[in-house]
């Protein structure tokens, strides 16, 4: 095992509870990192920290596993494992077949994110370590939920940064057509777990989803940055006079398609555009009840959601309602976002009234010590 030794007094977050330490934190590297990864951690003065994995390549050196002394064997995983399914039966309902089923560090798993659909589950191994033990991950799972078939998509950029090539394919059972149906809440959405965005479905909406069908009944809706639909689903299904769903992409764009099939929705009552979002705001002179903006992470971030947010509130009628939902990152959160929602509306003359939160959904666990593990800011706008 590794010993990672500290620079003085950059233990003091780990005690807290924060699951990361960060590269240049780190004093020394006893061992061999390119032959191990699990590692013992300790501070300035020599005393135990806690025990995780160390990668050298990547800003976060070190991911906490433990501040404990208990062996990390296939054992440990096994227990982490079982306690995020013992928190989803908890809380994800009997019509749902979709949500997150590991977390990574929310579920104290750092690295290891498993999404299930139906039977299906996909795996994302985003670390060296999750990467190297990965076929005891999968005899865990196996054992767990020997329904389930397991296929992996561990192509996201997170990979990247920690130094080793993306990988998808199937790892146990069955794989099915490319195309599932899942339900939830008792609502059915296609999916495409091989090639579609993320694991296959923006699974962390799922509450945001339910809130927007109690605003959506008799209503006029413009759905951008709309993915395959969801969001104009859950508003049909609510009531929803009409929809107007905008998105650039054409894979997107024929999923989307599938959902309007699945539901048996006329074309006039929901309308689909592959667009650019900004240029469509700019030339749309139209008007309506309730506008829902997923936008997606942005190069200058204030700037740009800044203009989104305006561009979007002054497509809304006078007493609209805007879901406006941004990725947090290091330079952009929950307070960034009320203060591009308070200049738009100083700037159309508008008032603005902030409903609700919006935030990732219960499947999605963070830890409190663990800002950075609150990936999703909303909120829900009233604009006279």
């Amino acid at each position: 095992m590794l010993i990672v030794a500290l620079k003085d007094k950059k233990e003091v977050p780990v005690i807290h509870g924060h699951p990361w330490i960060y590269s240049g934190a780190v004093d020394k590297v006893q061992g061999e990192p390119e032959q191990e990864h699990l590692c013992r951690v300790l501070n300035a003065r020599g005393q135990f920290v806690c025990q995780g994995t160390y990668n050298p390549i990547s800003q976060l050196a070190v991911r906490v596993l433990t501040l404990g002394k208990e062996t990390i064997d296939k054992a440990f995983f096994e227990a982490r494992i079982k306690s995020a399914l013992a928190l989803r039966r908890r809380i994800i309902p009997a019509d749902t077949t979709c949500y997150r089923l590991i977390n990574a560090e929310g579920d104290r798993l750092p690295g290891l994110v498993v999404d299930r659909y139906n039977d299906m589950l996909v795996l994302q191994a985003i670390t060296p370590f999750m990467e190297e033990i990965k076929q005891d991950l999968v005899d865990i799972l196996k054992s767990a939920l020997p329904e389930c078939s397991i296929f992996e998509r561990s192509d996201s950029k997170t990979r990247n940064n920690e130094g080793i090539r993306p990988s998808t394919g199937g790892l146990h059972g069955n794989m099915e057509g490319q195309d599932l149906v899942v339900n939830e809440q008792g609502i059915a959405f296609a999916v495409d777990i091989f090639t579609g965005d993320r694991t296959g479905f923006y699974l962390e909406h799922k509450e945001t989803r339910q809130k927007l069908m109690r605003y959506a009944k008799d209503k006029d809706m413009l759905d951008l940055f709309s993915y395959t639909g969801s969001f104009s689903v859950c508003a049909l299904h609510a009531g929803a006079k009409s929809v107007i769903s905008i998105d650039s992409s054409a894979p997107a764009q024929v999923q989307l398609k599938k959902n309007m099939d699945l539901h048996k929705i006329r074309p006039f009552v929901w309308r689909h555009m592959r667009d650019d979002v900004p240029r469509f705001l700019n030339d749309e002179q139209g008007s309506f009840d309730l506008v829902v903006c997923d936008a997606p992470g942005f190069s200058n971030e204030y700037e740009e959601h800044g203009k989104t947010v305006a561009l979007s509130m002054a497509r809304l009628r006078p007493g609209g309602i805007l879901f406006y939902l941004a990725p947090v990152t290091a330079q952009f959160g929950y307070v960034d976002l009320l203060k591009a929602i308070s200049r738009a509306a100083q700037g159309l003359s508008r008032t603005a009234k902030i409903l609700e939160p919006l935030s990732q959904s219960t499947d999605f666990p963070s830890l409190p010590s663990h800002p950075q593990g609150m990936h999703q800011a909303g909120f829900v706008v009233y604009v006279e």
